[in-house]
């Protein structure tokens, strides 16, 4: 780490930003980084249909009705 990426790191910390979940996902291969990654994708898209389940239409476009049930 460079002079710089440690000023930047100290500078983070002393602003009260906690890194320790970016320290320990940093210590994780890139593959395990990718399939946490994935399932957090996973849970975004299963909360997205959920929602538009429950309010009939996609909240993030309420202008445009979901498609017709059935």
């Amino acid at each position: 780490m460079n002079s710089n990426e440690q000023d930047a790191w100290r500078t983070a910390i002393d602003q009260g930003l906690d890194i320790s979940q970016l320290d320990y996902l940093l210590s994780l291969a890139p593959t395990e980084r990718f399939r946490r990654h994935e399932q957090a994708l996973t849970l975004v898209r299963a909360l997205r249909q959920a929602s538009i389940r429950y309010y009939g239409f996609d909240p993030r476009y309420p202008e445009t009705p979901a498609e017709p049930r059935g």
